[in-house]
Formats: C-alpha cells, sequence, structure tokens
C-alpha cells in the first residue's frame, strides 16, 4: 500500500450486528481552532439515507455502506483500518484501531 491509500473493513461482527439500511459512520470532531489537524475520530451507525444527505460524508468505495468525513481522510492514509463490534449489556459498540488520540500530539508524531 503506498503511503497515500487507506483500506477500511469491516469484520464478520461488525457487519451482523449493523442493521439492515444503516451504514458505520467514521466522522471528524475538530476540537481546536488554531490548528485545523487537531480532533478526535468517532465511529457510529446511522440510516444509510441519513448518511447520503449529509455534505460532509463520502461512501467509501467496496460492498460494506462505510462513510467517511472528508476532514478524516488525511488521518487515514497509509492506514489499513479495521472496524469491529460487540455487545456489551446487550449495547452494540462499534470500534477501531484507530488510535485513541488524533489530537496534537498524533500532528507531531507523539502517539501514546
Amino acid at each position: 500500500m503506498n503511503r497515500y491509500d487507506f483500506d477500511v473493513r469491516m469484520t464478520p461482527a461488525a457487519r451482523d450486528m449493523l442493521r439492515s439500511g444503516e451504514a458505520l459512520i467514521l466522522d471528524w470532531h475538530r476540537m481546536a481552532v488554531c490548528c485545523a489537524g487537531a480532533g478526535e475520530a468517532s465511529l457510529y451507525a446511522m440510516r444509510e439515507e441519513g448518511a447520503r444527505r449529509r455534505k460532509g460524508l463520502v461512501r467509501l468505495k467496496g460492498e460494506a455502506p462505510i462513510y467517511a468525513a472528508r476532514a478524516i481522510f488525511q488521518h487515514l492514509s497509509g492506514r489499513e483500518v479495521v472496524l469491529d463490534a460487540k455487545r456489551t449489556l446487550g449495547i452494540r459498540r462499534f470500534t477501531s484501531n484507530l488510535p485513541t488520540d488524533f489530537g496534537l500530539r498524533a500532528v507531531f508524531g507523539r502517539l501514546p
């Protein structure tokens, strides 16, 4: 994989927990005004119909219904992202292998 490509895929568990008509959203939340790259990623499910209408989301190539915020693309470059899911006390929770902190430490290459 070259340094600008990225691969996002879902595990079988994540596919099973995704309901009919839903899509997984890799969203980006800006955390600072001073640095455009400072922010945090989140992962959640929503109706695919609603995801198609949101201007800041782009559907990723492939069979799986995965959408990503345009602002997260530079943080995904060169990565293989795996989206997984599990149930805790009956509540589904989607997770990824992305770092938990994309803030200023990530911008300067100092991830924990």
